[in-house]
């Protein structure tokens, strides 16, 4: 009875060790990093999103933060699903396209992945500069005819 006993714990402890490492190799697919990265920024839990996030990235979201922390809280919080998601690149570096899709709106978004100590982390959007109308619209008329604009 004490050997059966014995094996039962055994197998049981072997069971919830292979158990973790499954857990551990599922985070360490980028696809999964990203997910992770995405439902931890949905939720506003900004300091477990850095942990997946590289220095570049951890910045961005600090700022982030700080602008969603002038928000309404329920206003901010998202439920965020991919719709498609394709990472490819070579060694340390893969970029990520995704169709993503929230309570609000459908859109794209494009990540970059850096492996670094071995991990997955999430870096910081590159920034794309995009004049609106309205921006164009507050620029006094006196500056446009100066500059050429008209």
């Amino acid at each position: 009875m004490k050997i059966t006993l014995s094996l039962f714990y055994m197998v049981a402890i072997l069971f919830a060790l292979t158990s973790c490492k499954q857990e551990e190799s599922a985070r360490e697919k980028p696809e999964e990093v990203l997910k992770q990265y995405q439902a931890y920024i949905d939720k506003n839990q900004f300091e477990e999103a850095r942990a997946l996030s590289t220095p570049a990235g951890q910045q961005w979201l600090a700022e982030l933060e700080a602008i969603i922390s002038n928000e309404q809280a329920d206003s901010t919080v998202l439920d965020t699903k991919f719709l498609s998601l394709s990472c490819g690149g070579t060694g340390d570096t893969l970029s990520c396209a995704c169709v993503l899709e929230d309570q609000y709106e459908r859109y794209t978004a494009k990540y970059r992945l850096v492996r670094l100590d071995g991990q997955w982390r999430v870096d910081a959007p590159e920034e794309d500069i995009i004049i609106e109308n309205d921006i164009l619209e507050s620029v006094p008329d006196s500056l446009l005819e100066e500059g050429g604009m008209e």
